[in-house]
């Protein structure tokens, strides 16, 4: 797939998310104000001051990393092999993501372990195509929302992560067309068609395969399988 085409769905993307990176910035700054006025109205208590200090830095920690790794994922960039662990980049994900799902209901399920071991590749085209996957989903899900469930597991051949959806599933005869750019059936004007294409295209570039299949008891799942060593 044409570079720009996946640097075009980033910028978008992550546009759709900056107000949720808001949220979680401005529910850090209130703790910042509070224990500023806290501070203010304890100058002869120290113990309270430094108490009081100590929350602020935190929040401000958070915020700084919070913006750090925002703006490293939604930076253009050519693709780097690197070794990264697929919780945490999947947990770092959901804090720019989890407050666009939730407006719709949405609630991710995580898995309650991840193997050991790294995931050799590019850490933010992995992101990418994870979070175009999941939005993916719960879009699926436009009416009342619903759960979301991401599973991860490593065998020897390399890893594969799943997430799957309560919705419809896959109109028949579409199984194929969902990866076609710019192929959608929503309405609205920002939806692009291009989240499973690029998260197809990054995925191959991986050397791996993406596919999505209706679940036996209803709703969708797409399957991500990642080979152990990377592409040369």
């Amino acid at each position: 797939m044409d570079r720009k085409l996946i640097e075009q769905y980033r910028l978008s993307l992550f546009g759709r998310m900056a107000m949720g990176v808001a949220h979680e910035v401005d529910n850090h700054l209130s703790v910042v104000i509070g224990f500023s006025e806290i501070i203010q109205i304890s100058a002869s208590n120290p113990q309270k001051v430094m108490d009081s200090a100590g929350k602020i830095l935190s929040a401000g920690e958070k915020i700084a990393a919070l913006i750090k790794q925002y703006s490293q994922h939604v930076r253009p960039h050519s693709p780097e092999r690197e070794c990264f662990g697929p919780g945490e980049t999947i947990s770092e994900l959901l804090l720019f993501a989890r407050y666009d799902l939730g407006r719709g209901g949405t609630v991710v399920e995580l898995p309650s372990s991840y193997p050991t071991g790294l995931i050799q590749g590019d850490r933010r085209d992995f992101g990418l195509a994870i979070l175009a996957l999941l939005f993916n989903a719960s879009d699926a899900m436009p009416d009342k929302g619903g759960s979301i469930s991401i599973g991860v597991s490593r065998d020897a051949d390399g890893w594969t992560i799943s997430i799957a959806d309560k919705g419809p599933g896959i109109p028949a005869g579409s199984e194929e067309k969902v990866f076609q750019e710019g192929f959608t059936t929503r309405p609205e004007t920002f939806r692009t068609g291009m989240g499973l294409p690029v998260a197809r295209g990054i995925v191959t570039e991986a050397g791996g395969t993406l596919r999505l299949e209706n679940a036996p008891g209803g709703g969708c799942v797409a399957t991500v399988r990642l080979p152990a060593e990377p592409r040369k």
